[in-house]
């Protein structure tokens, strides 16, 4: 509960301390002191035409985590700090979302964002890395691990969507017939997104979460170019699962609403060269990191034997 109410109360003493500053500083204030407490710096690098935001913190092998569509880099953060006294953590922003530059002239897809990682890797100069991937991020996580097994130490996938479910949820039918329910018609509407990607979402005090909703607001029409291009590319993963040679981890919130649970098995069937191992959180949405971070790092730390 105390973490839950971590940013309430930071942005709350912030706020009282800070009369002269809008209400969006306050939010932004508290997410980075949020960032520090996870050892966790923000910086910038130029990635080809992308300017790219990217979280780093700690020392030891490299690992990297990609969040889903719509989402950020500050998905990770709380999950993050269970890392950042071992590993090297690296977090980007990917391109098109949170910080990081948006064109509308690019492509999103998944191919152009894996090829945006092999460059984003190179410019940092990490060979190797542990690779953790929520919904979207898990799609591009396990392309590129396909692509580039040699430089994956292990993979993990959280909710990672790029399957084709046996059960669909109502989102992917509400997809499929273009009707994107991840974007917000306003600022009530954000709450019901919330509700949909959390099976309890932490709490976040009403001035924080109309910035928030703000702020997807503002990206609403770009969020909608990137979903039509997955949406039109119809990539399907099945074929490339079997590349991947890394040990893999398939963790799922078992009420996850977006992407539903029963893709695990799909991953299991299609990932033939890696030893793969299964952990469902009961009652956690499709945000298992944001949601529960600390049973989520408890989870994937068994996987990596620590």
């Amino acid at each position: 509960m105390l973490r839950r109410l971590f940013i309430a109360v930071s942005a709350a003493f912030l706020l009282s301390l800070s009369s002269g500053c809008s209400t969006t500083d306050v939010v932004n204030s508290a997410l980075r002191l949020e960032q520090r407490i996870s050892h966790l710096e923000r910086k910038t690098i130029q990635v080809g035409d992308h300017e790219v935001v990217y979280l780093e913190g700690g020392q030891g092998p490299a690992m990297v985590m990609l969040h889903g569509i719509t989402g950020d880099s500050d998905n990770w953060v709380r999950f993050a700090r269970h890392y950042t006294d071992r590993y090297r953590v690296i977090i980007p922003d990917l391109p098109g979302f949170g910080e990081s530059s948006r064109i509308n002239s690019a492509s999103y897809s998944i191919p152009a964002q894996s090829a945006r990682l092999v460059e984003l890797m190179r410019l940092l100069g990490v060979k190797q890395f542990h690779l953790v991937g929520n919904s979207m991020g898990g799609y591009i996580g396990a392309y590129y691990a396909a692509h580039h097994p040699q430089t994956v130490l292990s993979l993990g996938l959280f909710n990672a969507a790029g399957v084709d479910a046996p059960t669909q949820s109502t989102f992917m039918k509400e997809l499929q017939a273009g009707n994107y329910l991840m974007l917000p018609a306003d600022r009530e509407d954000f709450n019901r997104i919330l509700k949909m990607v959390m099976e309890d979402p932490p709490y976040i005090p009403g001035f924080a979460r109309n910035v928030l909703a703000d702020k997807a607001l503002k990206h609403r029409e770009f969020n909608r170019k990137v979903f039509d291009e997955l949406k039109q590319q119809q990539l399907d993963l099945a074929p490339f699962l079997p590349n991947i040679t890394s040990p893999t981890l398939l963790l799922w919130g078992e009420r996850d609403q977006l992407i539903d649970v029963s893709s695990i098995p799909v991953f299991q069937r299609h990932l033939t060269s890696s030893k793969t191992t299964v952990s469902i959180l009961p009652k956690i949405g499709h945000l298992p990191m944001l949601e529960q971070p600390a049973e989520t790092a408890r989870r994937y730390n068994e996987f990596l034997g620590l």
